[in-house]
Formats: structure tokens, sequence, C-alpha cells
């Protein structure tokens, strides 16, 4: 047994090794063969995650993610709802993705990369609904004025010399989505300074706050 764990421990270390060089191949090698030896420890599910998800595995890597969610350390089981929650979002579930920062920030409210991760979440799905109502109106415009345009052309036919003016057709106004400052005013883990913080970064791309790496 204590070979085994042994043999355990230096894949989880060798994957470490490789993974901080970069060489994210041999760093999945490492972890695979990890959590064939322990497939219960959280962590070899952890570090296999976060391999898969460098690979651009994000599928694979948030199972991994979820399968280390049975870890009873609280620091490694916050962590694993952020990465599932990262490889959530680069799938396009926002809503899986907003829900899993939201569990790594009931596990570690002082997480500002999960705070800030799922305010970018909530204003992409906020921007998604806004775009979706912006379309759904639009159809329903062209739609009404290929109706208004078809009854006119029938009343001329029938009147014949008919010299009514067509009616003009209005355009509708497209309401707004969820704004930003809507969509900030969900996350309750951030107060008022933290807001004006997160706002400001906001422009800056998602992929620096993306955080797979291990300490453990």
């Amino acid at each position: 047994l204590i070979g085994w764990i042994g043999d355990w421990s230096r894949l989880i270390k060798r994957g470490n090794e490789r993974y901080a060089a970069g060489d994210y191949d041999a760093a999945l090698e490492a972890y695979q063969s990890a959590a064939e030896r322990r497939p219960k420890a959280a962590i070899s599910h952890y570090n296999l995650g976060t391999a898969l998800y460098q690979k651009k595995r994000y599928d694979e890597a948030a199972n991994e993610f979820r399968r280390s969610l049975d870890s009873k350390n609280p620091m490694l089981h916050a962590q694993g709802y952020y990465n599932l929650g990262n490889a959530q979002f680069q799938l396009g579930d926002l809503q899986a993705a907003i829900q899993s920062y939201k569990s790594a920030l009931r596990l570690n409210p002082d997480d500002y990369d999960a705070k800030y991760n799922l305010e970018v979440a909530l204003e992409k799905l906020a921007n998604q609904h806004s775009q979706q109502r912006s379309q759904s109106h639009q159809q329903d415009s062209d739609s009404k004025e290929g109706d208004g345009q078809q009854q006119h052309q029938q009343s001329e036919n029938q009147a014949g010399q008919n010299s009514s003016p067509k009616p003009e057709q209005n355009s509708i106004q497209q309401p707004d989505g969820m704004s930003k400052e809507d969509a900030i005013r969900l996350l309750g883990a951030i107060n008022d300074d933290e807001k004006a913080i997160q706002k400001k970064l906001l422009r800056k791309r998602f992929a620096r706050r993306q955080r797979p790496e291990k300490d453990w």
C-alpha cells in the first residue's frame, strides 16, 4: 500500500513539474496514470482536469472537475467549482458556469477571480439575451412590414386607381436587455467598492482570469 501511494505521489509530482514547464501532454499522461492508481482521490481528477483544460478538451476537463468535488478539503473543493465554471464558460454553458462560480464563492467568498469571472459570465449572458430580443423584435418588424405590403398590394388590385397614400411602417423600438448594472446587482457577494473595481477590469480578456494551476 505504501509503495502504491508512493507511486501515485511521484506521478502527481511529475505531472506538476511537466505542467509548470508547459509540457501539458506529459503532464496529462502522468495525471491519467495517477487517476488510474487512485481513482477516488480528488486531487487526481482535479489535476487531470487542469491538463485537459490546457489541451482545450473542455468537456473532459469539466467531467474531471466534477469528480474532484468530492474533496473534503474546502479550498480544493472551491477550486474545483471555479475551474468547472471556467470549463463550462468555454463550452458556452453560461448558466452552468454562473452556478459553479457562485458555488466557489460560497466556499471561498474572498476569491476575487471567481467574482470577476462570475461578473463576466453574467454580462455575457445579459448581452446574449439582449441580442436575442433584438433579433426577435426585428423579425416581428419585418413580418409586419411584409404583411402591410401584401395587404396594400391587394387593396391596389381591388380598387384600381386608388390614390390613398401607403401607411408608413413605423420601426419598432427595440427594448434594451439587462444592463451591465442590472447584472452587477445580481452579485450579492460583491460590495460597492468591489463592483467599481470589477467594472474597470471588464475590458481585460477573460483568459487572464483563468486559474487552472494547482498547488497540491
